[in-house]
């Protein structure tokens, strides 16, 4: 008889042989030593998959892999940047909602539209609307972190986040003049 193909060994380890045919292989193998080795090595094959080793790859190697499967995961500004912007709308809302100061951001961006006599009004419109702005925002961030917050810790807390999110912004309207001074010194 000739000796059992390896669909036929495998099938054979598996279990997923019919009656007839699993009695045919397993009689074959009883004369066949050469099937017996295969049909061995098949089986030590599938308990070495059955449970993995598992390595700990390279620590230079996770970076790479990191990178290829993530090529543009976010970086710490774009977090800060939204982190600050959630926070100032959040603080706007909270003003808006509550309205904590006497007239409302809605009021104080209405007079920079009101139809003022000359550019120059309409620019000290605008500078006191976004001042008044501020300022209630201020007010409202402060409020906010009293409910949170100790007063002392509030207010350094509240100091940093001013801060931070002036720097963002500064970094973000300053960042193509700074990219031309570059350019135009080199």
């Amino acid at each position: 008889m000739a000796c059992l193909s390896n669909e036929t060994l495998i099938a054979c380890n598996e279990g997923s042989l019919g009656p007839i045919e699993a009695a045919r292989a397993r009689d074959h193998m009883l004369l066949c030593s050469e099937c017996r080795r295969a049909a061995a090595a098949f089986r030590a094959l599938d308990m070495i998959l059955a449970k993995p080793t598992l390595h700990t790859p390279p620590a230079r190697l996770v970076p790479q892999v990191m990178e290829r499967l993530f090529p543009s995961l976010p970086r710490i500004t774009s977090i800060a940047a939204m982190i600050a912007a959630s926070t100032l709308f959040l603080i706007t809302w909270i003003y808006i909602y509550f309205d904590f100061s006497s007239s409302s951001l809605i009021q104080a961006l209405q007079l920079t539209t009101d139809g003022a006599s000359g550019w120059l009004a309409g620019v000290i419109k605008a500078i006191t609307a976004v001042y008044t702005g501020t300022q209630a925002a201020a007010k409202a961030f402060a409020a906010l972190l009293r409910i949170f917050l100790p007063t002392p810790v509030g207010t350094v807390v509240a100091g940093a986040a001013f801060l931070a999110l002036a720097a963002l912004l500064a970094n973000a309207l300053l960042r193509p003049w700074l990219r031309k001074a570059r350019t135009k010194r080199s």
